[in-house]
């Protein structure tokens, strides 16, 4: 009687290991892909804090070019575009340029 017993507990054996390791590659699974998403969820918020400096910058922008239009001052701001961003300079005008190391 006591042979017939042993393959029933080698099946229960063989059965619980094969459980115990279903449960451990699935636990291995959810911890992947929690720190998968975890790193998701990074780059995201990453990328919402760029696109909220962008969105400061282009709103100034905006705020400052719906002043010019209100309040006529389109010259001024031309010549201020022409002489800081394309470096223009009027007829006869010297600009200098300070080159010291600003101590």
């Amino acid at each position: 009687m006591a042979e017939s017993q042993k393959p029933v507990e080698k099946k229960k054996r063989s059965s619980s290991f094969i459980l115990t390791l279903a449960i451990i590659a699935l636990i291995g699974y959810f911890v992947i892909s929690l720190i998968s998403l975890q790193m998701e969820k990074s780059e995201k918020a990453q990328q919402v804090a760029q696109a909220q400096v962008t969105l400061q910058q282009k709103q100034e922008q905006n705020d400052e070019l719906e002043n010019v239009l209100t309040d006529g001052d389109e010259s001024a701001y031309i010549e201020r575009i022409a002489r800081d961003v394309l470096g223009y300079v009027l007829p006869g005008e010297r600009v200098y340029y300070d080159i010291s190391s600003g101590d």
